[in-house]
């Protein structure tokens, strides 16, 4: 049987968050980029998936291997080609899911609904047009085209899954997410 895949692409964490920096030291931020991955791959195995991290950073591998992820060192490349380089390494899975790991409300259930919808391609676009999630089955229906304006490059089905549309990535994403709690 041929495996189902996450792709967890992760940015060095000396670049971690960089645009929460006016709210958060370094340290919190590389904690809190570590936060996000472990509730990532706890996602992805619940739904299923082998998940792999994707990262230049030898620390992010040390942390991927901890949670049980396996990982790839994409040598510091631009997220477009970190993907493509994970997507070539996992040419022979049945299914291939990419997922942002700065997703704070990520759930198993909402990676399945994503998965359910990929025929071929499903994905879920961030409020400002990127991707923050795809699923491709076969995974050689997905060519990786981030940056802005991802969603309407990627084409696919886009389907609306909340827990994969709100991202972490602002001061306002931060007090948004810290609201429940305070």
């Amino acid at each position: 049987m041929r495996p189902m895949v996450a792709v967890i692409p992760l940015k060095a964490l000396d670049r971690a968050k960089s645009r929460l920096g006016e709210v958060l030291d370094a340290d919190a931020r590389h904690d809190l980029a570590l936060t996000m991955l472990a509730r990532t791959v706890d996602a992805c195995r619940g739904a299923g998936l082998d998940p792999w991290v994707v990262s230049p950073d030898p620390a992010v591998h040390a942390s991927a291997e901890v949670l049980g992820a396996r990982s790839l060192d994409d040598g510091g490349v631009d997220l477009t080609e970190a993907v493509a380089l994970a997507l070539a390494h996992h040419a022979g899975a049945a299914i291939i899911v990419v997922v942002a790991a700065d997703l704070p409300e990520i759930t198993a259930e909402a990676l399945l609904e994503l998965i359910a919808q990929a025929r071929p391609l499903a994905l879920v676009a961030a409020a400002d047009g990127t991707t923050n999630a795809i699923a491709a089955c076969p995974p050689t229906v997905f060519t990786p085209s981030y940056g802005p304006g991802s969603a309407a490059r990627h084409g696919g089905l886009h389907v609306r899954i909340a827990e994969l549309e709100r991202d972490l990535d602002t001061p306002a994403d931060l007090r948004r997410v810290l609201a429940p709690c305070g």
